[in-house]
């Protein structure tokens, strides 16, 4: 087996798309055994070519809004932060808000908060090409959405940005959504 400088990883990784990775999925790029890539690792956020997230998470990009996008999989990033990306709000959060189907997360270290929705709330996102990598982001209605479910965003947050945002695409992403909660946002979106 042919010997990875740690620049020719970094740069591997990168023309991947992909800027978060988790030691197996390092291994899986590289075709190094994951606990080569664990010593690996530590070597490239030595060398400042990536940035330890979490134990056995690293990225290639220090961007927050990848780091967000990619460290826990399958979400999006939603609710006011997606607000902020589209430009819709100038409200900065203190932590970036995503949705995911797994359970909910707090990284205070980093930075991001994970709020879980149900599995048939999962779409309403788009994959958008930042840097050399990409973010997963709600599109403004369903970041809206998500936020009326949540309970974060409440009926006055609705009429604020009711010129901002399509309430006929709101109803539409709506109306695909079956399960708990439905009638509660249907009460809200009229």
């Amino acid at each position: 087996m042919k010997e990875l400088s740690l620049y020719q990883i970094r740069d591997i990784a990168l023309e991947s798309g992909r800027a978060v990775f988790s030691m197996q999925q390092l291994s899986n790029l590289i075709g190094k055994p994951k606990q080569v890539c664990t010593v690996y690792a530590s070597r490239l956020v030595k060398k400042g070519l990536a940035v330890r997230l979490l134990k056995g998470k690293i990225s290639f990009e220090k961007d927050e809004f990848i780091i967000a996008s990619q460290l826990i999989e399958p979400s999006y990033i939603s609710l006011g932060s997606a607000l902020l990306f589209h430009g819709i709000t100038k409200q900065i959060q203190k932590s970036i808000e995503c949705v995911t189907a797994k359970n909910s997360l707090r990284f205070k270290k980093i930075g991001v908060v994970y709020h879980k929705i149900p599995g048939s709330l999962f779409f309403g996102f788009k994959k958008h090409l930042k840097g050399k990598s990409y973010v997963m982001i709600a599109e403004p209605e369903k970041a809206l959405l998500d936020g009326l479910y949540l309970n974060v965003f409440s009926e006055n947050t609705l009429k604020e940005l009711s010129q901002e945002i399509s309430l006929k695409k709101l109803k539409a992403l709506m109306k695909k959504f079956n399960g708990r909660g439905k009638k509660k946002l249907e009460k809200m979106i009229k």
